[in-house]
């Protein structure tokens, strides 16, 4: 993948939750075990390329928590195969803790306690800035004051 991870993983718990899409497969959140890369999944779907279908190096690195992997079919033959992220209000439904160095101001908008103009200001104090270093250093921005602070706990990882 091209962009930072935007969620942290789980210590050591052994499994990874990836949403699959596409044809010839039931959507949805999946379990897998770590170490997994996007090709075994394909393969354990049973919906498996063609021999000399090429894998680009996204396709080589390991499943992450988070990721939505969608196969497009053409005349009964995977097409394309295609890799990103799950969106954040998925992620959050999951439990998944996200980044907040590498959410976008859309994804702080999946926040219950984030609107257009906080996120707004979240954003332009990043740029102005730089990254928050830890969890608490979010406190800078106007706006964001202790029980707000408190209350994103569980969407946010402490860094």
């Amino acid at each position: 993948m091209t962009e930072d991870l935007p969620v942290f993983l789980p210590p050591e718990q052994g499994f990874v939750l990836v949403e699959l899409a596409g044809v010839d497969l039931a959507p949805g959140v999946y379990q897998f075990n770590d170490g997994l890369v996007p090709y075994d999944v394909i393969k354990l779907t049973g919906a498996l390329p063609p021999e000399n279908f090429p894998v680009v190096p996204d396709w080589s690195q390991n499943i992450c928590n988070g990721d939505r992997l969608r196969i497009i079919k053409k005349d009964r033959e995977i097409a394309v195969l295609q890799r990103s992220w799950m969106s954040t209000s998925h992620r959050i439904a999951l439990g998944l803790l996200l980044h907040p160095d590498r959410m976008s101001r859309e994804n702080w908008l999946a926040l219950p306690s984030v609107g257009a103009a906080l996120a707004e200001e979240i954003e332009i104090d990043r740029h102005k800035n730089g990254g928050f270093d830890t969890f608490e250093g979010l406190i800078r921005v106007k706006g964001i004051g202790e029980k707000r602070l408190e209350n994103s706990k569980i969407f946010l990882k402490s860094m």
